[in-house]
């Protein structure tokens, strides 16, 4: 039988911690023997027999130190000719903790069915350990042999994050700097005699990445404020030291990208978030009207298209074409022997006109007596050349995509 436990209880304090077994019986330690634990056998057993099997953390403290010790109590099913049980507590990097108990005959020789209630010695752990228990019967019957994986809590844990010597890592305070982008942090209780290194990272579900520069406090110089410099405020930016403080900072919705060969909206976030991402159409002011039957992979580059991102918390507008951010056709003019001409080249099918005019100003042109506007539909990734009067040159061309 083998499954998984993650401890999110509240941690027992200064609990009894020593070998125990039923009322009545001779309990007894004996020396772990490795050949007990590496030959079984085969009998006709239940795989039941261990039940009730209960593994938790307690926090010890003595004389102002703390440790956590790993508890494990379990009831066991006599079978058999069985006189004992034994446990064991294996973690990578850990050399394994075993302990035997022999308790004799239980209820004489009708003892099959009767039930043994035994308490381990406590097994010092560390935060965030995984360790993997087994039991075992004795003699070692294989059917009957009972394992788990158990993570020990983490320095976050509230019950042991001020009380662990490697969990305490002090008070993290911060102010941003915008304008420079810098991250103002300063340092409160930390420990003594100790470095306090510290740098940006993303965090994304369990880990924190990122290539930030390590930034390092000495314990004589604690009062001092540290700068830590950023490139993007995202949601999931965060000061990592030996805990992760999490920045409030909001740049997610920027990573808008087009791609002009498939017409496809892309947005790929830097951070995890759970949010619904749709298209609207935007009238120039506050709201944007949700389009249906629109796709991402089929989008027509447009300034009052919108993405709008929900999420728990609000709503976000992005458009991404309403700065120019996506240039979809080019326009330039040349000349040679003294003509002159336009070349448009699009990137998406649209339709185009163009005229000679008389600017007027920054946005407006009046068309030129006697020049009439010329038309064209130009398909995606086509190029168009049109021929202009030898003077163009001296006044001004409108070209208007529509």
């Amino acid at each position: 039988m083998r499954n998984h436990i993650i401890q999110m209880q509240r941690i027992e304090r200064n609990q009894h911690c020593g070998w125990n077994c039923s009322e009545g019986l001779q309990c007894k330690p004996r020396a772990y023997s490795l050949l007990s634990g590496f030959h079984c056998r085969n009998h006709a057993v239940s795989s039941t027999i261990f039940h009730s099997v209960n593994i938790s953390t307690i926090l010890s403290c003595e004389e102002g130190k703390c440790s956590l010790q790993l508890r494990i109590t379990a009831s066991a099913n006599v079978s058999g000719d069985m006189h004992g049980v034994s446990v064991c507590a294996n973690s990578a990097g850990m050399i394994g903790n075993c302990q035997m108990y022999t308790f004799g005959q239980v209820g004489g020789k009708n003892s099959t069915g009767k039930q043994v209630d035994v308490g381990f010695e406590c097994i010092p752990v560390r935060p965030g350990q995984h360790v993997f228990v087994s039991l075992k019967t004795l003699p070692n019957y294989c059917k009957a042999m009972w394992s788990q994986s158990y993570f020990v809590p983490e320095c976050s844990h509230e019950d042991i994050r001020d009380e662990i010597p490697e969990c305490i890592t002090g008070k993290l305070s911060y102010t941003v700097d915008a304008t420079r982008k810098h991250l103002i942090v300063n340092v409160k209780d930390a420990p003594k005699e100790t470095d306090y290194n510290l740098r940006l990272c993303h965090r994304h579900t369990v880990i924190c990445a990122g290539n930030g520069t390590h930034k390092t406090i000495k314990p004589q110089h604690l009062q001092r404020s540290i700068h830590l410099h950023y490139s993007r405020a995202l949601p999931c930016l965060c000061i990592e030291c030996l805990e992760i403080t999490i920045v409030d900072l909001e740049d997610l919705w920027s990573d808008v990208t087009y791609e002009m060969n498939k017409d496809q909206l892309v947005w790929q976030p830097r951070c995890p978030v759970k949010v619904t991402v749709s298209l609207c159409h935007t009238d120039g002011k506050s709201s944007c009207r949700d389009l249906s039957n629109v796709t991402f992979s089929s989008v027509d580059p447009h300034p009052t298209l919108c993405m709008k991102f929900t999420t728990e918390v609000k709503t976000w507008i992005k458009c991404p074409f309403s700065e120019g951010n996506f240039s979809v056709w080019t326009a330039k003019m040349m000349s040679q022997g003294g003509q002159q001409w336009a070349e448009i080249t699009t990137w998406v099918k649209a339709n185009f006109s163009v005229l000679i005019c008389e600017k007027k100003s920054s946005t407006q042109c009046k068309g030129k007596e006697g020049k009439d506007f010329k038309s064209l539909v130009l398909d995606r990734m086509k190029t168009a050349v049109i021929n202009l009067s030898e003077n163009a040159c001296e006044v001004c061309v409108c070209i208007k995509n529509q």
